[in-house]
């Protein structure tokens, strides 16, 4: 969570703030606080995907661990995603439940939607069921490693269409 004072602290949706507060505020002060989203889009962006390039990195016999990384890059890069289009962002436990909440228009949306849920489950299962087996797994390591990648790569397109190059 960012140390306040931080834009993204400033409201639950900084997007509808900006909105509310755009007659009242200076072109300067309109412009500090989208340069201050885009900042915090691109580096969410760049933290989901260090965590996926690190999951790659690790070994395979450390499957719970590749897991939770390329489920976390998928999931920051979600936030990201959201955060540029239309200003959600929260850093409360209850947000992963929107890792699959996507804005339209986003590429392969339908897959994404299935597929995320279902690396959350994983997840959840890597990090928390110490009788979980690699077997159990819905999507398995090399789907995964696929799918995030895929995922950061259509991300990045969707959001240099909007103006953003993380």
């Amino acid at each position: 969570m960012p140390s306040s004072p931080h834009v993204l602290l400033a409201a639950p949706n900084v997007r509808k703030m900006q909105a509310n507060l755009t007659h009242l505020l200076s072109p300067a002060s309109n412009a500090a606080i989208e340069a201050a989203l885009t900042q915090s889009v691109i580096q969410l962006y760049r933290l989901g995907r260090n965590h996926y390039l690190f999951a790659r990195r690790q070994n395979n016999r450390d499957w719970r661990q590749k897991i939770s990384r390329y489920y976390y890059g998928a999931y920051n890069v979600s936030r990201s995603v959201r955060l540029c289009n239309n200003g959600d962002y929260s850093a409360d436990s209850t947000d992963h439940k929107k890792i699959e909440t996507l804005p339209s228009g986003f590429p392969n949306i339908a897959s994404y939607q299935n597929q995320l849920s279902a690396l959350r489950e994983d997840r959840n299962l890597c990090d928390y069921d110490h009788t979980s087996s690699i077997g159990i797994l819905a999507l398995g390591l090399l789907t995964t490693q696929v799918l995030v990648a895929d995922f950061i790569a259509d991300a990045r397109t969707f959001l240099v269409a909007k103006g953003i190059t993380p």
